[in-house]
């Protein structure tokens, strides 16, 4: 593969409100109910945001990471995060961050143990929006990405509202992709909230649609359901069937090699920041026929290369991955259980 870097890299924001600590455990078969013995473990810190900003810095791209972390937790970014001053932009919060514990066994299966976000106050998410805002300003950003959970407000009760840092954003040039699940995702997919992109997998654009998922058409029909509610672009994972773009001049399927699967966790986030790092200067946009089929190739080669990780964490990117096919989807293609 050619690993040259391309000329143009793109400028990307990342918000994640809720980091985790991941902690991996790595077993060689894992067996319910009984005692299972890890043959190693791993800790880092993680998140949407953070593993889209870490493979893109990788690949040469101007990213920043915000997140809230208390100062103790910050550690764990220190020393083994050869990046992190470049990468980590911090907010200092009191409440001790979220840890996930996350299984992988020898076959590949992945199991996530995951904590609920801590609560923030009204001003510390303000705070937080305007760190965001002002990296966006200061970098000229082409993309502010919004990853992972909401957290809730502690005032109300309520998830955190992004809608004024969303519209900020925008004036401020950048395009504006939001990556989350569940109940956030459902109230950002609506007209009086429009996003340029979104990333649902296929369990999350089932569930926000309402739709079952069996063939390519059904994709390309619940994928069109929430561009009619507000949202610009939708970007389908969709596991070993790969990608699908819907936009509103064409629907795009791209697919590549089959990959030795280790870890699923955080390949979502690896084909957001492939698929990003072939989308520079957000004002361009729409992009041409062409750009899109390079972001669209490199999302899925990213992806693949995350499955192929013990961790989130890549160790190397690809530019110009070659075996991935591009092309408009086959409606009656059956999807992978």
């Amino acid at each position: 593969m050619n690993q040259a870097t391309p000329a143009s890299a793109s400028r990307i924001v990342t918000l994640t409100p809720a980091p985790a600590i991941d902690r991996v455990y790595f077993l060689d078969r894992m067996v319910e109910g009984h005692v299972n013995r890890a043959t190693r473990v791993e800790t880092y810190l993680a998140g949407k945001g953070i593993n889209v900003a870490r493979a893109l810095s990788l690949a040469g791209n101007v990213a920043t990471a915000v997140v809230p972390i208390n100062a103790e937790d910050l550690e764990l970014a220190e020393g083994s995060e050869s990046v992190r001053k470049k990468v980590f932009k911090t907010v200092e919060v009191t409440a001790p961050t979220r840890v996930n514990a996350i299984i992988v066994d020898t076959d590949g299966a992945t199991t996530n143990f995951n904590e609920s976000a801590a609560p923030l106050s009204t001003a510390k998410w303000q705070q937080l929006c305007a760190a965001t805002l002002h990296e966006v300003e200061r970098v000229k950003a082409d993309w502010l990405v919004l990853g992972g959970s909401l957290p809730a407000d502690i005032s109300t009760g309520r998830e955190v509202d992004p809608g004024n840092l969303f519209r900020a954003a925008r004036r401020a040039g950048a395009s504006t992709c939001l990556d989350t699940s569940g109940d956030a995702l459902k109230a950002w997919a609506s007209p009086a909230n429009p996003v340029d992109l979104v990333k649902p997998n296929k369990e999350e654009l089932a569930d926000i649609t309402g739709t079952q998922l069996r063939t390519m058409r059904d994709v390309v029909y619940a994928a069109n359901l929430l561009r009619k509610r507000g949202v610009r672009t939708v970007l389908a994972s969709l596991g070993s069937d790969g990608l699908v773009e819907v936009n509103e001049h064409e629907v795009l399927w791209a697919r590549g090699p089959s990959a030795k699967v280790l870890n699923t966790t955080g390949a979502g986030d690896a084909a957001l920041a492939g698929y990003l790092s072939a989308l520079p200067h957000a004002s361009a946009a729409p992009y041409t026929r062409e750009v899109v089929r390079e972001a669209l190739a490199r999302a899925v080669a990213w992806g693949a290369l995350a499955v192929q990780e013990p961790t989130t964490i890549l160790p190397r990117v690809v530019f110009f991955p070659e075996g991935i096919s591009v092309s408009a989807p086959d409606p009656d293609y059956l999807l992978s259980r």
